[in-house]
């Protein structure tokens, strides 16, 4: 084949992917639903609360690891996480717990093995990775989760099933197709935003050939998953944005750092979420570890982070009032030298309490839950639980 056609041939390959791609596209994708955070001063819920539980306190897995939480319209949240012997071991499970109001989680369950996903996708899968679940209005729960085809993070793909009956039973997983060449290292880690008029915008990452943080835009269209990819940044800096909505069109990603600069990563967009001003680093430091941030009522963000350039050994909360240029730490999660705390996931109930689930010491999967009058009497006494 001569060089003009092989060129011709490539051309025309990208030009089949890209349509692919585009009839896949979420109709009317972009822009953030309005938030608007329980829990507002004034209200009359002025009493602190701060609990703290675990969920799967007796699983005795040498390993667990990146928890995910849902609220469901009923008001029971549901959780994921992964575990097995080790990171990208071919035993990793993906489990499963639930928690009504005012009772315990039930215990872990197995949602996701290695061999269903590869009977299921019908090609070979090496390990399971982190899960995230998005719940419906209509009271389904979409569980988007990682799968390693080879090697290690940077051979992963992004997959979905659906469960309509509260996490019982699930769909056969499909991979999406993020990528018009080989569709390597698609990962998910941090909490979806709502769209306007239905969907999510999800942030994500790839780790080949670099650290890109993304948006992965989720849809319906007769019944089936409708996904479009976009970029906030390329290159080798930073990477598992954490999206924190201003408004329907402004928002701020807080990203993990991979410099040797280790400060938290900022982005900000002006027309929902589509472009991303150019990154600049915090002032709070990031031992190149998750982070999670929440937008409070009185518009302030709260960030849990580990605060240290250089291990895991505390969990933190700091705010800003000001879209998180300046920032001032109230509390103190956890702290043990040699310890690891990792992780955090940021989620707010309908009822303004805010529960942070994190892997403390790579054994247990804990929540954190506390209440905006709790962040404000932190703040203001500077106290550390």
């Amino acid at each position: 084949m001569s060089v003009p056609v092989r060129l011709l041939a490539v051309v025309v390959a990208a030009l089949l992917c890209l349509m692919v791609i585009r009839g896949m596209t979420p109709q009317g994708f972009g822009g953030f639903a309005a938030d608007q955070p329980a829990d507002s001063p004034g209200t009359g819920n002025c009493k602190p609360v701060f609990f703290r539980e675990s969920i799967n306190p007796d699983q005795g897995l040498p390993m667990v690891h990146v928890a995910s939480l849902a609220r469901m319209p009923d008001g029971i949240t549901a959780a994921v996480w992964y575990g097995g012997t080790a990171e990208c071991h071919p035993d990793v499970k993906i489990y499963f717990s639930q928690q009504e109001p005012g009772i315990s989680w039930t215990s872990p369950r197995v949602i996701m093995t290695r061999e269903q996903a590869e009977r299921d996708l019908r090609r070979p899968v090496k390990a399971l990775g982190n899960a995230l679940l998005l719940a419906g209005s209509d009271g389904s729960l979409r569980m988007l989760f990682v799968t390693i085809a080879m090697g290690k993070w940077s051979g992963s793909q992004l997959n979905s099933c659906v469960s309509k009956d509260g996490g019982l039973t699930w769909s056969p997983a499909e991979r999406l197709t993020l990528s018009p060449f080989f569709n390597f290292s698609e990962l998910v880690r941090n909490r979806a935003v709502p769209r306007p008029g239905g969907g999510w915008c999800v942030p994500v990452y790839q780790e080949f050939l670099g650290k890109f943080p993304e948006v992965l835009w989720l849809g319906e269209r007769n019944g089936k998953l409708t996904y479009l990819k976009t970029r906030m940044a390329g290159g080798c800096s930073s990477f598992q944005p954490s999206l924190v909505p201003l408004d329907e069109r402004r928002g701020i990603s807080l990203q993990r750092d991979y410099t040797a600069a280790r400060r938290i990563v900022l982005s900000a967009t002006h027309d929902g979420g589509f472009h991303w001003s150019a990154r600049e680093a915090t002032s709070l430091p990031n031992p190149d570890a998750g982070v999670s941030g929440l937008r409070l009522s009185d518009g302030g963000i709260l960030v849990a982070f580990n605060d240290s350039a250089k291990d895991r050994s505390n969990l933190t909360l700091s705010i800003s009032h000001d879209e998180g240029k300046t920032w001032k730490r109230i509390a103190l999660l956890e702290n043990e030298d040699g310890a690891t705390f990792s992780y955090p996931f940021l989620m707010r109930s309908p009822h303004g309490i805010m529960s942070m689930a994190y892997t403390w010491k790579s054994r247990t999967i804990k929540v954190a839950c506390f209440n905006e009058a709790w962040v404000r009497e932190q703040e203001a006494a500077d106290i550390k639980p």
